[in-house]
């Protein structure tokens, strides 16, 4: 356990010894991850102690999430940015205003956090920065940055793709961390994490700088081309090309240790002292430190479309085609009844909505069985598939409580033939429906 030289704070990575407890005190570091792609919900998992795994009841389906050492950060479907966690609230511990989302933000594309501050890219282009700006200005954003594509953050950096393909960086820059390479050439992905930045080029190539206490910013040299990158706490990971995955870098808890039986993936995340890879398939994979179950994926987590990583704790989002919003154990694209319960998939009139959601919405059910009352011509007591006087008839015949020998003619099951029985057939009088 030694002091950081570039900030400061304590840095459990000098030494793997007392590392755990040292890790396990600050409850990780930096989260900088961040990704856009089909709608879903949110879940989380891992540390928890500022709240950052309570996803808000009302968040929504969203589009993009991040995560910070303290606090989660999302793009709902309709562009609002929602924070969460640490910052949310005036007495919350610790506060550097990086949850309270600017008032005047509007829509947003995608979302990215540091240690203590967030990051939202609007729909034109334009960044905005809130939260902590006491090292380097993390958050004042360049008046001549022009638009841009993408956002990332290190620990108190902060990282933008151009719409050029250009980057840069402003922030903390002990380490060189925002000193881009003049020769780095147009780039497609960016990411960041502590005091290391990463870029992905146009051409597959991977490129680093800032930090290189444990020579991680020695790019394999059998790499290859890249589709995807993650940067976690003094190592890299990258997707390559073919969908395997490659991490390197300081290894103590064997979060470089890339499964063998991974199988290709479509993307890649990285926590401080993890690794999180998204399969083809849309299952979530993590390894290396489990100190807080953020390696521990939920099995009830289901396919999902992106994953990222807040230090501990572990962000995804549920793909839309895995939703089961009822629980009813059929995914929300194929259940004609989504938001009730609906197993049998029950449709009387076969115009693909749920009976339940029929009657929810208003459609009559006089006798409460779950089925519209226009599927079943309850007033029909003959069973002539039509409703006149020989019905009207028996139910005058049976008025009063009701009659074993024609229950029926109690319309509404509400114990008695009556008026309100009377009138009902009346509405339905004619031929029937169905």
């Amino acid at each position: 356990m030694a002091q950081s030289k570039r900030t400061g704070r304590m840095n459990a990575l000098l030494t793997p010894t007392g590392i755990v407890a040292a890790f396990l005190a600050t409850g990780g570091v930096v989260a900088v991850e961040q990704s856009a792609c089909a709608d879903g919900i949110v879940r989380c998992w891992g540390y928890n102690a500022y709240g950052q795994c309570y996803t808000p009841a009302d968040l929504g389906p969203c589009s993009s999430v991040a995560g910070g050492r303290h606090h989660t950060i999302a793009v709902r479907s309709d562009g609002a940015v929602r924070c969460w966690g640490a910052g949310t609230t005036n007495d919350s511990y610790p506060n550097y205003g990086q949850s309270f989302v600017p008032a005047d933000l509007g829509s947003c594309s995608s979302v990215a956090a540091g240690a203590y501050h967030s990051i939202a890219l609007r729909i034109d282009g334009t960044i905005r920065c809130w939260g902590d700006n006491s090292f380097g200005e993390q958050c004042r954003v360049p008046v001549d940055l022009g638009v841009c594509t993408m956002v990332a953050a290190g620990w108190a950096h902060t990282i933008a793709l151009r719409s050029d393909g250009g980057v840069r960086c402003w922030g903390l820059n002990d380490d060189g961390q925002c000193d881009t390479p003049a020769d780095l050439g147009p780039c497609s992905f960016v990411a960041g994490r502590e005091t290391n930045t990463m870029a992905l080029r146009n051409d597959g190539q991977v490129r680093l700088w800032g930090d290189n206490e444990y020579g991680q910013r020695y790019v394999p040299a059998d790499l290859g081309p890249c589709s995807n990158i993650a940067v976690g706490g003094a190592f890299f990971i990258a997707l390559r090309n073919n969908g395997g995955v490659r991490a390197w870098g300081y290894n103590w808890a064997g979060q470089c240790d890339t499964p063998s039986d991974l199988g290709p993936c479509s993307s890649v995340a990285a926590g401080h002292s993890y690794s999180i890879a998204l399969l083809n398939d849309g299952t979530v994979r993590c390894w290396g430190l489990n100190a807080y179950g953020q390696c521990y994926v939920p099995p009830d987590l289901g396919s999902c479309s992106i994953v990222v990583s807040g230090g501990s704790t572990t962000i995804a989002v549920q793909a839309s085609s895995s939703l089961d919003t009822d629980g009813d154990g059929r995914p929300d694209a194929s259940d004609n009844c989504p938001t009730i319960a609906n197993p049998t998939q029950a449709d009387c009139n076969s115009n693909g909505v749920g009976d339940v959601c029929e009657i929810a919405a208003g459609a009559p059910d006089a006798n409460a069985d779950t089925i519209p009352d226009t599927c079943q011509c309850l007033a029909d007591l003959f069973v002539d598939h039509q409703v006149n006087g020989a019905d009207l008839g028996a139910l005058l015949a049976f008025w009063g409580p009701v009659n074993p020998a024609l229950p029926s003619a109690d319309i509404n099951r509400d114990g008695a033939v009556n008026g309100a029985d009377l009138g009902y057939l009346l509405n339905a009088w004619g031929p029937c429906p169905n």
